[in-house]
């Protein structure tokens, strides 16, 4: 069964000032989604783009080329950007609104790929978290957990049904029922559930509850979420 997130976008802001390739796990995670490389590169005070483009535009260029090149290789669809900005954020939201872009990619340490975390907040965008998720798994093997945390047992016992929804809904998007799991557990702490959670797997994916990435936000997680976990982040956005 196809999934109803057709073509899914990821756009993989890096910055170049220092470039570091995207680890292997995440290439072969993400080569079969079409990819947008943004490569920016932080303009201090003082400084103009102008300027810092004119001193390393090439080598940066390059460098973009090269990293797109790894998802290439694999034969995925690849956009290369260069931006030189004094607001990664605002560059960040502006670009993911121009190239439609589904999900977008923070910076994490991953060694291997084998196990998914799919944080969810009740039904806040859940149809497009699990269409996006059923694309992320489907050519690979990794396992998924998908979990939620509850603000007291009543809300556990109503977001139990959502959760083994969502379980059901990846293994109709084809992916082999053995390698979902889901979890709940109840706290008002639910950022620091998600994070401790969250090393015991490669790669995390929320939902954006908000219109802009700006304001990352796991419905009232704050964004701290994703500022306290050393795993990537796949950031699902809303639909337009």
């Amino acid at each position: 069964m196809t999934s109803s997130m057709d073509d899914p976008t990821i756009l993989i802001p890096l910055d170049v000032s220092e470039p570091v390739a995207p680890a292997r796990g995440l290439v072969e995670l993400l080569h079969p989604m079409k990819i947008v490389l943004l490569g920016y590169y932080p303009v201090p005070d003082q400084t103009t783009p102008e300027q810092l483009q004119s001193e390393h535009g090439d080598e940066v260029t390059a460098a973009v080329d090269s990293i797109a090149e790894s998802f290439t290789k694999r034969g995925a669809s690849v956009e290369p950007l260069v931006v030189f900005t004094a607001d990664r954020s605002k560059t960040v939201d502006r670009v993911a609104n121009e190239y439609a872009c589904d999900a977008v990619l923070t910076d994490g340490e991953v060694d291997g790929l084998t196990d998914v975390l799919v944080a969810l907040k009740g039904d806040t965008n859940l149809d497009r978290i699990v269409s996006f998720v059923g694309d992320l798994l489907r050519e690979n093997d990794a396992n998924v957990t998908l979990f939620h945390v509850a603000s007291d047992e009543e809300d556990a016992a109503q977001t139990e049904f959502i959760l083994r929804g969502a379980a059901d809904r990846l293994a109709e998007e084809g992916i082999d029922s053995s390698r979902i799991e889901w979890e709940q557990s109840t706290s008002d702490r639910a950022a620091d559930e998600i994070a401790t959670v969250a090393a015991d797997h490669d790669i995390v994916v929320i939902g954006e509850t908000k219109p802009s990435l700006k304001d990352r936000i796991l419905g009232d997680v704050p964004t701290d979420i994703i500022d306290h976990i050393d795993r990537p982040v796949l950031i699902v956005r809303r639909s337009p």
